[in-house]
């Protein structure tokens, strides 16, 4: 065991050093409690032995500051040495972080006995927060294939409904992209960033339920073909009702949501403004972006200046003008997920 010994009087100090060295420790030796937290921080030490009363820095200071680092660390096993022998003085002393308690003057054998409870309490507990810290990495790693299994399950049975009006997986990959990166930029935090990349796919799940003839109609809807359409946001909103999970909620409200308006003229519901859910403002700047800029059974995709033009004239009418100037500065980001994702 690597030992720190920190005690202000040099005759007890120089009898704890020899002792603990003829057990066949290594010792590193300071005066005070800022010396003492000086070699703490140079060496690698296992136990500390520390007087309680010091200047500069006392024992139970210097045991404070070393748990406040006890998540940087390795765990350190701190024995206060002292002639203070009341129980309240024990009472404060464990209530600091100290683990044991030795009164002056102490015997060799006692001493002895104490560092070797250290020892085994030293080699326990880091065993086992490296057993906590391999436990958590399984954990990350485990939902991280959980998560990629999803994305992948989602993406292509998405892809299967999309080839129904002759779009691709790339649409749907490219609209949880935009949206997830939009959220980054808006601050949201990460889980919920990555549910968004997930749920956001999700938005026209509900086209299920379009006959063909409708959906892949190449000539203009009729007012009932568009009343037929428009019901997509409704059937999606149906079939991911009720789940107990936070992303399929989500998707849930970017299915029925998606198609409303800033100004309150979209559908289903006319909602405006900061009513409509945020994460359907966002899949609905996304998912108009997407669609200007490819090609559609119904029209050829439309050059990139036209296509930001067209949708600067939504700003604030169609598009929530803070997800839209957010969209707009990063638009470098976007292009490149689009090429990314062909």
């Amino acid at each position: 065991m690597n030992i720190l010994i920190v005690e202000d009087e040099a005759i007890t100090r120089n009898r704890l050093q020899r002792f603990i060295e003829n057990w066949g420790h290594s010792v590193f030796a300071a005066a005070d409690g800022s010396e003492g937290l000086e070699a703490f921080l140079s060496n690698p030490v296992d136990i500390v032995i520390t007087d309680w009363m010091m200047p500069e820095m006392d024992g139970i200071e210097l045991t404070r500051h070393l748990r406040s680092r006890q998540n940087e660390d390795p765990y350190v096993y701190v024995i206060l040495l002292t002639t203070r022998s009341e129980k309240s003085d024990t009472v404060t002393a464990l209530d600091t972080g100290v683990d044991d308690y030795i009164v002056k003057p102490f015997d060799p054998g006692e001493l002895r006995a104490r560092i070797a409870v250290g020892e085994r309490t030293v080699r326990l507990e880091r065993a086992l927060r490296e057993y906590s810290e391999g436990l958590e990495k399984i954990v990350r790693r485990q939902t991280a294939v959980i998560r990629k299994t999803q994305e992948e399950t989602i993406i292509r049975l998405l892809s299967a409904l999309e080839s129904r009006d002759e779009e691709t997986g790339g649409h749907v990959r490219r609209i949880g992209l935009y949206s997830a990166r939009l959220a980054e930029l808006a601050g949201w935090s990460s889980e919920t960033v990555t549910d968004l990349r997930l749920a956001a796919p999700m938005h026209d799940i509900g086209k299920i339920g379009v006959p063909d003839a409708i959906l892949l109609k190449r000539g203009k809807l009729t007012e009932q073909e568009f009343e037929i359409i428009k019901s997509h946001t409704t059937i999606g909103a149906q079939i991911l009702k009720d789940s107990q999970f936070p992303m399929l909620q989500m998707a849930h409200d970017i299915a029925l949501s998606h198609h409303e308006r800033w100004d309150g003229t979209g559908y289903p519901k006319g909602l405006g403004g900061e009513d409509i859910m945020a994460v359907g403002r966002i899949v609905s700047l996304v998912d108009v972006f997407d669609a200007l800029s490819r090609d559609r059974v119904y029209r050829k995709a439309s050059p990139l200046d036209e296509v930001l033009q067209m949708m600067a004239e939504g700003r604030g009418s169609h598009f929530d003008p803070f997800f839209y100037d957010l969209f707009t500065g990063s638009l470098d980001d976007m292009l490149k997920i689009a090429e990314e994702n062909p």
